[in-house]
């Protein structure tokens, strides 16, 4: 009996460091758990949003690739031309962000120059050779410009290069980023990634329309 006792007591003195023990290992998985958790929540916010990121880029890219293969085929080119300030927006444009004078890019349809089996030297060449001010309802800030693609490569695979020549003509402040963005959201839209080069400069046609004389001097 006394027996009994003995081993009932020593069970009941070691029920509270069984739970304590119990309630260390708790703490202490807890905590790892809580780590591992907020490491993994980290990570699954982490990836996706790089993922996302990178689908983005993609998504563009393969859509420029898409709009390159159509055109290349088209009897008629897209390029863009210039919605001023105040006039009528055209039903379903997708206009571009505000720019200079309060002006939005729309890309129109024109008829084809060149088939010289370089589709973004034959759109660029389709939009240089309208020498009109007035295309329809939209403005033509290239309308008194004398330019030629000269060629056009990609040497690294990835930028491709758009070398012009000829001569730029403005009719004053509000035309200057009428002509770069004219000619740059034509080949943005297929070919995302791209430098331009006027007369064999890269900063000459970064500086079209500087008045300043100093655009290029820390080049």
């Amino acid at each position: 009996m006394n027996r009994g006792i003995h081993k009932i007591t020593i069970a009941i003195l070691a029920a509270p460091v069984a739970v304590l023990v119990l309630a260390g290992v708790g703490c202490v998985g807890s905590a790892v758990v809580d780590k591992t958790t907020s490491e993994v929540i980290n990570g699954a916010i982490a990836v996706p949003l790089r993922a996302l990121e990178t689908t983005k880029q993609l998504t563009g890219e393969e859509n420029a690739r898409a709009r390159l293969e159509a055109e290349s085929i088209a009897n008629e080119m897209t390029v863009a031309m210039v919605l001023t300030e105040g006039a009528a927006v055209p039903s379903g444009a997708d206009l571009g962000e505000t720019f200079g004078c309060n002006d939005r890019i729309v890309f129109v349809k024109v008829p084809r120059e060149s088939d010289s089996g370089d589709t973004l030297k034959d759109v660029l060449s389709s939009l240089f050779a309208i020498h009109e001010f007035s295309f329809g309802k939209y403005y033509n800030g290239l309308g008194g410009s004398m330019l030629e693609v000269e060629k056009v490569q990609n040497r690294d695979g990835d930028v491709v290069e758009v070398w012009l020549k000829g001569q730029i003509s403005s009719a004053g402040v509000c035309d200057d980023p009428r002509i770069k963005k004219q000619i740059e959201a034509t080949i943005q839209r297929l070919s995302p990634r791209f430098k331009i080069f006027l007369n064999g400069s890269e900063t000459a046609y970064k500086c079209i329309g500087d008045m300043s004389g100093l655009c290029g001097q820390d080049q």
